[in-house]
């Protein structure tokens, strides 16, 4: 699968190949894990992904072992390698203490691979025939791999939710991720990752609210929000913010969405 993103970059996600858009001859491969870790947030475009997730994505699944750390490693370089080509928006957005996202500000488009354009290095030429069925045969293929990998997605999205239904359950505290109650909206709790101190939980109570308002988000029964914001956006600067919207029901969570904004605070 070819992706062009922001415009300006071509990556291939078969073997790791990326390239500017206007210039062919200017293509560099990625290593193996690099490549499967950008497949794998573009996969999940505009989802936030959890460190767990990735990990076990990008290396559990292959038998090897890793650490945030070199996960950290990994992110760095592929921004790195952005900016080299001259993309320079935020494409993977870090979600502190959470995970990463690819942004769904940036422009992304999957281009469909055809014989005469493609970077791939093939020395023979194969008969008009044979082209057309080996390209019916990599259509049938990409569908298969497609339909593997949105099931593989569904069964983890299920782990994913059976683990967060004891998130509220003061007796089964989760040891990776902490949350903190900030205040009742409208009888909806809010829970932060971060201790709420006296002197930034107003202004966080107020950029909340007004987050939620703007975007129109509703306080239903059963309704949770799980809500971060940097520091640099409460006083003024360029920040980020994030709020997970959760549903749940007696038996525990039914659904959540993510909402990310990425910029300066609405007041200043």
């Amino acid at each position: 699968m070819v992706f062009r993103i922001g415009s300006l970059i071509m990556y291939r996600t078969d073997d790791g190949a990326m390239w500017l858009a206007a210039d062919e001859s200017t293509v560099i491969t990625l290593t193996v894990t690099m490549n499967r870790l950008l497949s794998f947030l573009l996969t999940r475009r505009g989802q936030v992904v959890t460190r767990d997730e990735i990990l076990e994505n990008v290396w559990d699944v292959y038998g090897l072992r890793s650490s945030n750390n070199t996960l950290n490693k990994y992110i760095s370089e592929i921004r790195k390698q952005f900016v080299a080509f001259g993309l320079h928006d935020e494409c993977i957005t870090t979600i502190p203490r959470i995970g990463f996202m690819f942004s769904s500000d940036v422009d992304v488009q999957i281009i469909q691979e055809s014989t005469n354009t493609t970077l791939a290095n093939v020395a023979n030429n194969a008969e008009v025939g044979e082209s057309k069925s080996k390209n019916h045969k990599e259509i049938n293929y990409f569908y298969s791999v497609l339909v593997i990998t949105l099931s593989l997605v569904i069964v983890l999205m299920s782990l994913l939710v059976r683990e967060k239904t004891h998130l509220l359950d003061e007796n089964n505290p989760i040891e990776k991720l902490s949350t903190y109650h900030l205040f009742d909206f409208k009888n909806c709790p809010v829970y932060t990752t971060q201790k709420n101190t006296d002197s930034l939980s107003e202004n966080k109570k107020d950029i909340f609210i007004k987050m939620v308002t703007k975007e129109g988000l509703s306080c239903l029964p059963g309704t949770v929000f799980l809500y971060q914001v940097s520091e640099s956006y409460l006083y003024g600067k360029e920040g980020r913010v994030f709020i997970n919207r959760c549903t749940t029901n007696s038996d525990g969570f039914i659904s959540c969405l993510n909402y990310y904004w990425n910029g300066y605070e609405q007041s200043q």
